[in-house]
């Protein structure tokens, strides 16, 4: 709209003197001159402009003997003198037109005495019989401006580089609809800087480059009006760094005072914006600290100011909630802890103490999330409240309970929210070095563990058998659904797998369609009995003997108590047995993989478990991911069905907090242990018995609930403990092994680094068939990457120099590129030349 309103304003003043070729567009304060490119692109994609426009131009020697060189060469080289006279041209020139009046050489070089014969000759420029200016262009053209002289001034004071002049500028060629809104300074201002809190952030991560990229687009000056007009913040921009460390220091002041109820007595009170403006610095800090991606600036900007603002000493004791300054936050999660460490020795004043810190505890995290340690240390609180809300109501649910199944199903229904939750919290409590918060864990797991497995105990004694509706046979289920299935398919054999370990390892099956079933173990739950239930064991014959005071169980004669008997078996089955080590190993996919592969030798999490029960906790998640990155691997060699199976689960609970020891004569068994013994069917005797699978002549007493026979530790199994009995059978339907990852571009903007910190940018590329008529076999999927930064030290040791956790971010196979920002620690020092590795890997495969 705006380039044809000009195009036709100035085509119109030849309408006034229609002999006149020439009109001279005089433009003293060069308010036009940002508008000149599009204006000469404009008229290029006219099929018939009715001029041509010259402009004057001192600095490429276009100064009025070219503009009158150039108007004689044009006219000299129409077709005739019919086309001459329809010729018209419009000369820019970017003086006042008292220039024409000055006979003599002027100070600036100026001469434009030749140009006279035109001015008599031809036309000068005019709206409303006044010299133009943009400001009267505009209101000719119809577009909405201000009628206030203040903002009138605002918006074209300036010139050149007036707000008007760049907003026409960049907004030129939108249609007229665009122009219908009144155009105001704050209007003009936000759609050329667009959103100015954005435009700080983007300073904060790259100052000088996003600094320069606002001065080349003329926009310095506007911005820096914008964050005057809104913060009140008028600090020179001598360097954009200092700028933004000074800016960091207002807004966290700022928060800090208004967070803490603005006291009279604030230490830095004379470095406080005007009231009006306090609360606009809130709200960008506020949404600074929520954005993930801007967050690692704001840490390391913050760092650099506080040692010279610290409020340690003014904020304790004072009730307050600010989030700009880490030492502060800092202080509070002290102060809190204080708190929660005094509460945790009984169960009524740990409630008390969450009802009263439950909303600064979820504050806290709301501002700490996006940072790079994530408030690990609120999250655990959070996390254990949350827990123990979950463990409360599983054991009202227990109350209501009806039978046997519907105890399952509330196992297996908060397995993730209770039993997996627990770990996590015990896992977290050791790295943060928060014993309180690990008992405190502990005394509500075991209050839900002890009422579950009491009631599903006296459903077990009240019915004398281990069936529940719904839940089947571990042995019957693999029967049907791995040893009897056809096609291609693997099976994971694992020692000791509790169901939420499985949901576990489910839950890192991104892109596969994964199943968990609860199926019912056999007792005792031991490894030589579970085991055994694992095999295809068809109509095989099983016996018991007991050796001493060990149990050994026969499959047509062999002891199926050893592992080699049990892959013997399985071979003459007809499966390719390979140990889960060799299968890690294998880099390729090996030649000669049979139909049914089944992998074995995972025994790391009973091992452990039995050893100390704190190192599982510490490393449990590493199975579950070991686990994971197997399944994957075989659904890559080719097996689009993987079975996970395991021989029983397992009780993990404080030993403080295990039953008493329940009495079990030795002379009454035939075997002994902690959580088992296996006695005569015909003996009648004063003990919980039930059936024993493998032969009708014993049966299996077991203590009640989670108490033991004999002393027993942290973890255990064999007893009837719905942890023990119900265990997952996992099966994951993935992709043809002809899948590919999609692959990844790297690009690094600049290898030589001037700060402490990396931009990388990292493109996906598909490397199927790009042809258009030919249609790709198979899709690339997405892989979620981990970025990392290393030093190597002069001992081969690789250190890390990120802030905090190696960055993550997920590439799919049709999306964009993802740029991401790695910052060091600020503790780090640097030496010129030194070269750091950047370290990317696929977190699935590694």
């Amino acid at each position: 709209m705006i380039l044809d309103a000009l195009v036709s304003q100035l085509d119109q003043r030849f309408q006034h003197e229609k002999r006149a070729q020439i009109c001279l567009w005089f433009d003293e304060k060069i308010e036009f001159a940002r508008l000149l490119p599009a204006l000469t692109a404009h008229l290029d994609q006219m099929q018939r402009p009715p001029f041509v426009l010259l402009e004057y131009d001192a600095g490429a020697n276009h100064g009025q003997i070219w503009l009158k060189h150039r108007v004689h060469q044009l006219l000299s080289q129409a077709a005739n003198a019919e086309a001459r006279r329809c010729l018209r041209f419009v000369l820019y020139v970017p003086v006042s037109e008292d220039c024409l009046d000055v006979a003599a050489d002027r100070d600036d070089g100026v001469r434009l005495d030749l140009l006279e014969e035109y001015r008599t000759g031809g036309v000068l420029w005019r709206i409303g019989g006044k010299r133009p200016t943009l400001f009267s262009c505009l209101r000719l053209a119809g577009v909405a401006l201000p009628d206030n002289p203040t903002d009138q001034r605002r918006l074209w004071d300036g010139g050149r580089d007036s707000l008007l002049a760049k907003y026409v500028a960049k907004f030129a060629d939108r249609p007229a609809v665009f122009w219908a809104t009144q155009l105001t300074p704050e209007l003009a201002q936000s759609r050329l800087i667009g959103d100015v809190d954005q435009t700080i952030l983007d300073l904060a991560l790259e100052p000088n480059t996003a600094w320069k990229t606002l001065q080349q687009e003329g926009l310095d000056r506007e911005f820096l009006s914008m964050v005057r007009e809104r913060y009140g913040f008028e600090v020179p921009v001598h360097s954009p760094e200092e700028w933004i460390e000074n800016l960091v220091a207002a807004l966290a002041l700022t928060e800090t005072f208004l967070g803490y109820g603005e006291p009279a007595d604030f230490p830095f009170a004379d470095r406080l914006p005007p009231l009006a403006v306090r609360p606009h610095h809130q709200q960008l800090l506020q949404r600074w600290l929520r954005d993930a991606e801007y967050r690692a600036a704001w840490d390391r900007w913050v760092e650099a100011v506080e040692p010279r603002l610290d409020l340690s000493a003014w904020a304790r004791g004072r009730t307050g909630l600010s989030f700009g300054f880490p030492h502060l936050s800092c202080l509070r999660l002290q102060q809190t802890y204080e708190a929660f460490d005094a509460a945790a020795a009984k169960d009524s004043s740990t409630t008390a103490f969450f009802e009263g810190h439950t909303e600064l505890i979820a504050k806290e995290l709301e501002f700490a999330k996006a940072s790079a340690t994530g408030g690990t240390n609120w999250s655990l609180l959070r996390d254990l409240c949350v827990f123990r809300d979950d463990c409360a109501k599983g054991v009202a649910k227990v109350q209501s309970a009806g039978s046997l199944f519907d105890l399952v199903r509330i196992y297996v229904d908060h397995a993730g929210a209770i039993e997996w939750k627990h770990i996590g919290l015990r896992q977290g409590a050791d790295e943060e070095g928060r014993s309180a918060v690990a008992r405190v864990a502990d005394r509500a797991y075991a209050t839900y563990a002890l009422a579950l497995n009491d009631a599903f105990f006296q459903r077990l004694a009240d019915g004398g058998t281990l069936k529940a509706r719904g839940v089947p046979g571990v042995t019957s289920r693999l029967e049907q659904t791995l040893w009897k299935a056809k096609g291609r398919r693997a099976v994971v054999i694992v020692d000791a797998l509790r169901y939420d370990c499985a949901l576990a390892v489910r839950d890192q099956l991104r892109g596969h369609a994964v199943e968990v079933e609860p199926v019912m173990a056999v007792l005792p739950t031991v490894t030589p009995v579970g085991m055994t239930a694992l095999l295809p064991l068809g109509d095989g014959e099983v016996t018991v003997e007991i050796k001493g005071n060990t149990l050994h169980l026969k499959v047509n004669g062999k002891d199926t108590s050893v592992r080699e008997n049990r892959l013997a078996l399985l071979k003459a089955f007809g499966a390719d047995c390979r140990d889960i080590t060799d299968v890690e190993q294998n880099a390729s996919v090996p030649s000669g993989l049979g139909e049914l592969l089944v992998v074995f030798g995972h025994e790391d999490v009973d091992h452990i478990g039995h050893g100390q029960a704190e190192s599982l906790i510490r490393h449990i998640h590493l199975e579950i991911g070991r686990l994971a990155r197997l399944v994957r691997k075989l659904h890559r060699w080719g097996y689009t069905r993987v079975h996970l199976v395991t021989d029983h689960g397992f009780i993990l609970l404080d030993e403080s907090k295990l039953p008493n020891e329940v009495p079990c004569e030795k002379a009454w068994c035939l075997l002994l242990k902690e959580r088992f013994a296996l006695v005569p069917a015909s003996a009648d005797l004063p003990l919980v018995r039930l059936p024993f699978a493998w032969d009708p002549e014993m049966r299996v007493a077991v203590p009640p609930g989670l108490a033991f026979f004999k002393a027993e530790k942290s973890f255990s199994h064999g007893g009837a403990s719905v942890q023990e009995l119900i265990i997952p059978h996992l099966v994951s339907r993935g992709p043809a092994a002809q899948e590919k990852r999609v692959g990844v571009e790297v690009v690094l903007p600049t290898y030589e680094l001037q700060r402490t910190a990396v931009k990388v940018i990292l493109r996906p590329v598909v490397t199927t068939a790009a042809t258009a008529a030919q249609m790709p076999l198979f899709s690339e999927t997405g892989r979620t990457l981990s970025l990392d930064v290393v030093r190597r030290q002069g001992d081969g040791k690789i250190v890390s120099v990120v802030a905090g956790k190696p960055k993550e971010v997920r590439l799919e196979g049709q999306g964009q590129e993802q740029s991401v920002t790695a910052f060091f620690h600020t503790a780090a020092r640097f030496q010129a030349g030194e070269l750091l590795e950047l370290d990317i890997r696929d977190v699935e495969t590694l």
